[in-house]
């Protein structure tokens, strides 16, 4: 685990703090933004206890922030920073992407969800769309809410149908329905087990431990795949 206190540098638009534990990747974004005016690194580290204090010393407009932390998840330090300092963004920028997390990090107060993989353009546009409180386009890779507003997770949902089998996409239609796996074999002329194989693979899409979970996991997403 690494440390690294606050960057002096003069106020600007958006004044970013990075949290991430991978060193590399904090001097990689350092570097990437400090290509634009618009955008200023203030700070960077590696862990929950030092991004907490650097939020509250610092008062960044935008935290960039990983959700796995040496001391802690990412999503709940979102939740902390939030509480004690409200004014301050976060966009959560992860190498997973996976539906669960995006309700978990949208629900925590995080402004938007990104993936590590997208290009860096696309990373400049997100911090620009947060910035101005307003929402990403329905492509999958992010979900924003605007001003404190509840939750939108249309583009989870959308994400998840574009990547879902037919089959899969049937069974998570017919659990929705509240149809047992029996009944969903009938309807759908299938064996119990292989309706069984289907429901893992969408618990295992959706980061769901149970059935259960995965129903309430799909309504929370607004699915309604027919």
């Amino acid at each position: 685990m690494w440390r690294s206190e606050a960057i002096n540098f003069p106020a600007m638009p958006a004044r970013i703090l990075i949290v991430d534990d991978h060193q590399i990747m904090c001097e990689g974004l350092r570097l990437l933004l400090g290509k634009y005016a618009e955008t200023e690194v203030i700070g960077a580290c590696g862990d929950s206890a030092t991004a907490f204090r650097l939020s509250g010393e610092l008062r960044p407009d935008l935290v960039l922030m990983d959700v796995d932390l040496p001391d802690g998840s990412g999503i709940v330090l979102t939740r902390r920073i939030r509480e004690a300092h409200p004014a301050v963004k976060i966009l959560v920028l992860t190498a997973r992407l996976e539906p669960s997390l995006v309700i978990e990090a949208i629900e925590a107060g995080a402004s938007g969800y990104l993936v590590k993989t997208n290009a860096s353009a696309e990373l400049l546009a997100t911090i620009r769309t947060v910035m101005a409180g307003g929402a990403l386009p329905n492509d999958g890779t992010a979900a924003v809410h605007e001003n404190g507003a509840p939750p939108a997770l249309a583009d989870a949902a959308v994400h998840l149908r574009q990547i879902l089998p037919e089959r899969e996409a049937q069974v998570l239609a017919l659990l929705l329905r509240g149809l047992r796996n029996k009944e969903i074999a009938d309807e759908l002329t299938l064996g119990v087990k292989t309706v069984e194989t289907y429901r893992g693979r969408l618990m295992k899409r959706l980061g769901c431990k149970s059935p259960a979970d995965l129903v309430r996991h799909a309504i929370r997403l607004g699915l309604a795949i027919s």
